[in-house]
């Protein structure tokens, strides 16, 4: 079921992705020359009166809507994933939706992809949910939607499976494997099938690579410069993070007048698209320097979403990355055929960029791989990636950006071992099912308890419920052989019996519909009560826990 369960979100992921990419596409192709990546070809005024608009929009947008709906992006599903069993409001990733399309027509320096992230898990929580998953399903089919979602943006079925577990879960679940597997490739075909094949720049002349001195010294100095951008890129946005106090209209006000400076003078690091990349990889000279497009990306973009813009960071990291690496490969640049050479080392550049910023270095690797349709990288790429990721980790004690931004949240980016193991359990094992009798039951209702296997039943007194052994109801009725009792109730034709004074019984409180043993954890650990009686409205099925069987359970189970 799960599978078929991540075919479909697979599907409804990359359909909404195709819808994005037509919703961003459109106004682009109708209003301006080069469509989404041609802000450089519009009228100066125009260019730079276009964020403004955008980000007034967005102002609009987000004073209307409720605060509980201004949390989106990927920290906002890791915060969800380890605080709320994986339950993602819909409006939520409504709003992300929308909110990104504005932003990105507007030629507000985000990605799309971030974005993605956040709309596919959503998809999934929402399956999980009307199907009623247990909290396996519900994490099996979240990292079903991240995965098809990425998928279908960048057409890369394994860089999406690996991005679900080294960014979102921060560790590999080999039992989620195949559904997940499955939801990324539906989701790229759906992709392909609408958008046809994309490829940000194709790479058919790579030879096969070899490690040589120079070769090092060029590949050493492309990871420098991926660390301090890096750097520049997560501590800009930490410094703004603070002004999240700020009203929005303040933050986005701040956004529209720097997007809209850069857009008069330096049109090409608008939007999230790629062409800047393609440019320099074709030998097209930019209207300025590739140090100055390197430098003003990366403090734009920073700046953009550290004021709480709602975009991705994906995209753009790929991109300074890229540029990144032709930058070094120009100035290394006589060594080899210059072509050959820019591409290598954007690929590289690409690579350790992503790998830096988010700490993941396996979905770099493989996402720049499947993107340009060529593996001669790998060598020199993982020698790029792994010494980026090790100088951000342990020099400069630098976590994933998504990562840093739970932290000053105050959340943890990862989630207490034994809580998660109470989360993936269901009651069923722990529970005890419970016959429910009315306050006054005649002996025949009695009788048959004392018949069958069940140990409790239950009964309500003046909205308390109320819970006793089978063996006291059995001792109830035996006392009935000596005579008439007290607590024998004429109604009609019919003797009841009155079991509040009948039978030993004592309180117990309810819990309505617990989605796994965590949520019975909690409610003991609130209440310090020895037992509750669970009902699940779906089977009208009553049960007891009680502590003690918890305990016993999670002691044999380890």
């Amino acid at each position: 079921m799960l599978s078929w369960l991540g075919a479909v979100c697979g599907i409804l992921s990359g359909l909404l992705m195709v819808l994005l990419y037509w919703l961003v596409q459109w106004p682009a192709e109708h209003f301006m020359f080069g469509g989404e990546d041609g802000f450089a070809a519009m009228p100066d005024w125009q260019r730079a009166l276009l964020p403004i608009i955008s980000c007034f929009v967005l102002v609009v947008f987000f004073i209307w809507l409720p605060a509980k709906y201004h949390k989106l992006g990927i920290p906002y599903v890791i915060e969800r994933l380890n605080y709320h069993q994986g339950v993602l409001p819909v409006v939520n990733g409504i709003v992300q939706f929308f909110s990104v399309a504005i932003a990105l027509a507007g030629g507000v320096s985000i990605g799309k992809e971030g974005p993605a992230v956040h709309i596919g898990a959503t998809f999934g929580s929402l399956l999980a949910q009307r199907n009623r998953l247990p909290q396996f399903g519900v994490e099996t089919l979240l990292a079903c939607g991240v995965s098809g979602a990425i998928a279908a943006s960048f057409q890369t079925p394994l860089g999406g499976v690996l991005f679900a577990f080294e960014v979102i879960f921060l560790e590999y679940r080999v039992q989620y494997v195949l559904p997940v597997l499955l939801s990324s490739v539906v989701g790229m075909l759906v992709s392909q099938y609408f958008l046809g094949a994309l490829s940000v720049f194709r790479v058919s002349d790579f030879s096969a690579t070899l490690l040589n001195l120079d070769l090092l010294l060029a590949c050493l100095t492309l990871v420098l410069s991926i660390v301090v951008l890096a750097l520049l890129f997560n501590r800009v946005q930490k410094i703004l993070w603070p002004l999240s106090r700020l009203p929005i209209w303040t933050r986005f006000s701040l956004v529209a007048m720097v997007t809209s400076l850069a857009a008069y003078y330096l049109p090409e690091i608008l939007g999230g698209g790629y062409d800047p990349l393609v440019k320099a990889l074709s030998g097209e000279t930019l209207m300025y320097s590739l140090l100055v497009f390197l430098v003003a990306k990366t403090l734009l973009t920073s700046f953009t979403i550290g004021l709480g813009i709602p975009g991705g960071m994906i995209g753009p990291t790929l991109i300074i990355g890229g540029v990144a690496g032709v930058q070094v490969a120009s100035v290394f640049g006589a060594g080899m055929g210059i072509h050959h050479e820019l591409a290598l080392f954007a690929l590289l550049g690409m690579a350790g960029m992503m790998a830096a910023c988010f700490q993941a270095p396996l979905t770099a690797l493989i996402t720049v791989v499947e993107m340009t349709h060529s593996s001669e990288a790998i060598v020199p790429a993982l020698f790029v990636i792994v010494l980026a990721c090790l100088i951000m980790r342990l020099i400069f004690q630098e976590e994933s950006v998504f990562v840093s931004r739970l932290h000053f949240a105050g959340l943890s980016h990862t989630l207490n071992p034994f809580k998660h193991h109470l989360m993936l359990h269901s009651v069923q094992p722990v529970s005890e099912e419970v016959v429910v009798l009315p306050a006054y039951a005649s002996p025949e209702e009695v009788k048959d308890l004392g018949a069958s296997t069940l140990d409790f039943a239950a009964f309500r007194v003046d909205d308390n419920w109320r819970i006793a052994r089978r063996a006291h109801m059995v001792e109830a009725l035996e006392a009935l052989n000596q005579g008439p009792q007290p607590w024998l109730v004429a109604e009609g034709d019919h003797i009841l019996m009155n079991l509040f004074e009948a039978v030993e019984s004592t309180s117990i409180d309810k819990l309505e519909d617990p989605d796994s043993l965590a949520s019975v954890a909690d409610w003991f650990h609130q209440t310090q009560a020895s037992d509750v009686l669970v009902v699940f409205s779906k089977s009208q099925q009553v049960s007891v826990i009680s502590r003690r069987a918890m305990d016993q359970f999670l002691f044999k189970d380890r």
